[in-house]
C-alpha cells in the first residue's frame, strides 16, 4: 500500500509541474526601449575578424656531383605555419539591400544575405542596464524558451553602430532608411 501511495503521489507531482509550464513566448512581451532604435536600417559597412593562415617554406640546399656536373638539391625543407588574425572592413551598396527592421512593438525583421546571421532573431528589447552601457538585447526562441544575446549599440544622428561581442573592434554600421 506504501509503494502505491508513494508512485501516486510522484505521479501527481510529475502532473502538476507539467500543468504549471506555460508557453514563455506567450509572456514575453519586448518593446523597442529607446524609440531612437525604431525603424528600417540598412547596412552600409561591416568590419568583422578574419582568419587565416600564413605559410613560410624555409629549404635548406646541398650540391652534389652527378656524371662530373655540380646539382643543386634540396637537403631539408620546413614548412611553417603561423596563425594570422586580421580585421576585414567592407562596405556595402544600396543594392541589394541589406536591412534591419525594428518595430516597435519588439519584432525584428531581417532581410539580405548579410543579414541571415539576425534571421532566426524575432524579438529584441533594447536596455542600459549593464556597465557596458546602451546595448540590445536580440532573442532567440529556441525549445519553446526565449534565450538572449546581447550586442553593445551606439546612436549618431541617423547612424546606428552595432557591436557584437568579438576579439577586438568589430562593428556593424546602419544608416536610417525610414
Amino acid at each position: 500500500m506504501k509503494k502505491f501511495f508513494l508512485s501516486f503521489s510522484v505521479c501527481l507531482l510529475v502532473v502538476g509541474f507539467l500543468a504549471d509550464c506555460k508557453d514563455p513566448y506567450q509572456d514575453f512581451s519586448p518593446g523597442a526601449g529607446d524609440p531612437r532604435i525604431t525603424g528600417t536600417w540598412q547596412l552600409y559597412e561591416r568590419q568583422f575578424p578574419k582568419d587565416s593562415l600564413l605559410y613560410t617554406r624555409n629549404y635548406t640546399y646541398g650540391v652534389i656531383i652527378v656524371d662530373k656536373r655540380e646539382v643543386k638539391v634540396v637537403r631539408d625543407s620546413t614548412l611553417t605555419s603561423r596563425d594570422t588574425l586580421f580585421f576585414a572592413r567592407r562596405r556595402y551598396g544600396a543594392v541589394p539591400a541589406q536591412t534591419l527592421t525594428f518595430a516597435p512593438d519588439g519584432k525584428l525583421t531581417a532581410s539580405g544575405d548579410e543579414m541571415s546571421y539576425y534571421n532566426p532573431i524575432k524579438l529584441y528589447d533594447v536596455d542600459s542596464t549593464e556597465q557596458d552601457g546602451l546595448g540590445v538585447k536580440l532573442y532567440v526562441n529556441t525549445n519553446r524558451a526565449n534565450q538572449y544575446f546581447r550586442q553593445g549599440v551606439l546612436f549618431k544622428q541617423d547612424t546606428l553602430l552595432l557591436r557584437p561581442k568579438c576579439d577586438g573592434d568589430c562593428y556593424l554600421k546602419f544608416f536610417r532608411v525610414r
